[in-house]
């Protein structure tokens, strides 16, 4: 009695859909994330290796799922520069409003982050 060949969705008591749905689920996560490019293509792959014995009545199958998602999106920001008279160099990080003026929501704009090159950890602390 010949067996007939099981649906994809059957083979392996249905651990390949399952692990198809867990790779499809991380994709869909990764599409609707903020941080990653939103048109960038994802990808799953499933990949079904059949190794047969030297009689050919055993094969062994194994079956990799696999999922390319997008890389998480470069972040940017502007920055002013400037040089000291005492050639420190400082960059001051552009923000959104003025500091200290007053969001719609009544939220206070915090000042920008102010970071100076050239000084030394104990210059900075004194």
């Amino acid at each position: 009695m010949e067996r007939q060949m099981k649906k994809l969705d059957e083979l392996m008591d249905g651990a390949v859909t399952e692990r198809f749905n867990v790779e499809m689920d991380r994709v869909m996560r990764n599409i609707y994330d903020p941080n990653t490019d939103p048109e960038a293509k994802r990808q799953i792959t499933i990949t079904i290796t059949i190794e047969p014995n030297e009689s050919r009545d055993v094969g062994r199958y194994k079956v990799e799922v696999k999922s390319k998602t997008a890389p998480m999106a470069p972040i940017t920001q502007v920055c002013f520069l400037r040089q000291s008279d005492d050639g420190m160099v400082v960059a001051t990080e552009v923000t959104k409003q003025v500091p200290g003026q007053m969001d719609m929501d009544g939220n206070e704009q915090p000042m920008p982050r102010v970071v100076e090159f050239g000084k030394s950890n104990k210059e900075k602390a004194n």
